[in-house]
């Protein structure tokens, strides 16, 4: 894995630039968001930032509960807070844990991390005096971790180193210190070179042989010098305090952006709104003006139907009218009073006012000399 290989070179900031763009990105899913910060806690635990390691746990837990696979998100977290625990020697969280360990929750962990368990039980063992019993641990693990990571053999042959120490075996714990040396060497992993040196100090001292103890120490200072696990550690406290604050600058960009849109928005819609308002009372306007039209047509086609229907029955009258010098407008006048109108209802239908039809009407009376209007429905 990606992220792994950086950390066993030695390229922490890498790791977390890489880590800090999946967390970063929307596209992540759950599972990608979990395995960020199971990885992340890798990285701190990598330089014995454990107070980081834990805080990403808490994450990764948090990321993994609901989901689909949130008893192997659990389980993973739970025994990676084991080996920070057992690591720290904070004894009761240790014991506490380890009770909450299942034969079903170990089900959930891959063959690598259940060979560092296993060897943690081992040590367990080994503590206990049950050394044929710790032996046999150990070597199940070792066999695990040929086949699935030996990269981490030198957790094993370090406890290996202890285990011998223990049993006066010291030709065996030689050999077993050389064989975890020989493979962190194999894949260039300073901190398991300085474990297994760490290892041997004691190893020498409990034998009385202090001249080697001294070299050993004097090696593994100058391995630590250049591991530099809290110089690297305050380097990544850091970088995660800049990526922080540039993703908080960009949320805040990408907010103010937001609302400058969102603005722009509220002001189009309104002038929208406004003109969509102007057009509905224009049309409102439009349609009442429509519909009166409507109605004088319609009053004007039956005036016309009616005149033609009637035409017959008052041919001799109109053949009366004919000899008089009347006008078109008299004429029209004539015809709806026949039709039983009132001088409003024929001003509306003439669009003229009342007063204008009285005076045509006052001209026609004149001209064909009669007296009132019942005359003209002869």
């Amino acid at each position: 894995m990606e992220i792994l290989g950086l950390n066993d070179k030695n390229q922490h900031e890498q790791s977390i630039l890489v880590l800090d763009r999946i967390i970063g990105s929307s596209s992540s899913t759950a599972h990608d968001l979990f395995h960020a910060y199971l990885l992340r806690s890798l990285t701190y635990k990598s330089l014995y930032n454990y107070t980081g390691a834990l805080i990403n746990l808490d994450l990764a837990d948090k990321v993994g509960q609901g989901t689909d696979f949130a008893e192997s998100a659990s389980s993973r977290v739970l025994i990676e807070k084991l080996f920070i625990y057992f690591d720290t020697k904070r004894n009761e969280e240790f014991a506490a844990l380890l009770q909450q360990v299942t034969p079903e929750k170990l089900k959930h962990i891959d063959g690598e991390t259940r060979a560092i368990y296993e060897c943690i039980m081992g040590h367990l063992e080994m503590h206990k005096g049950n050394y044929s019993v710790a032996n046999a641990i150990y070597d199940n693990c070792i066999l695990l971790l040929e086949k699935e990571s030996p990269k981490h053999l030198p957790i094993v042959y370090k406890v290996k180193v202890e285990l011998y120490n223990l049993m006066g075996q010291q030709d065996k714990a030689i050999a077993a210190y050389e064989k975890g040396m020989s493979y962190a060497e194999q894949f260039g992993i300073d901190l398991y070179k300085i474990t297994m040196l760490e290892t041997i100090i004691y190893f020498y001292a409990d034998n009385g042989n202090y001249k080697d103890a001294y070299l050993a120490q004097l090696e593994v200072t100058k391995q630590r010098r250049k591991y530099d696990a809290a110089n690297r550690s305050g380097k990544l406290n850091d970088l995660e305090k800049e990526l922080l604050q540039q993703r908080n600058d960009i949320t805040l960009k990408n907010r103010k952006n937001m609302t400058i849109a969102l603005t722009g928005v509220i002001v189009l819609l309104s002038a929208l709104l406004f003109l969509l308002f102007k057009l509905l009372k224009s049309n409102k306007q439009r349609r009442i003006l429509m519909e009166n039209e409507v109605v004088h047509m319609r009053a004007r086609l039956e005036s016309y139907v009616n005149r033609k229907e009637h035409r017959e029955e008052d041919d001799n009258v109109l053949l009366n009218l004919e000899k008089y010098d009347l006008k078109k407008r008299h004429i029209e006048i004539i015809d709806l009073i026949r039709e039983g109108k009132t001088n409003k209802e024929i001003g509306d239908i003439l669009f003229i006012s009342e007063n204008t039809v009285k005076y045509h009407l006052k001209v026609i009376f004149e001209k064909l000399n009669i007296d009132n209007r019942s005359s003209l429905r002869g």
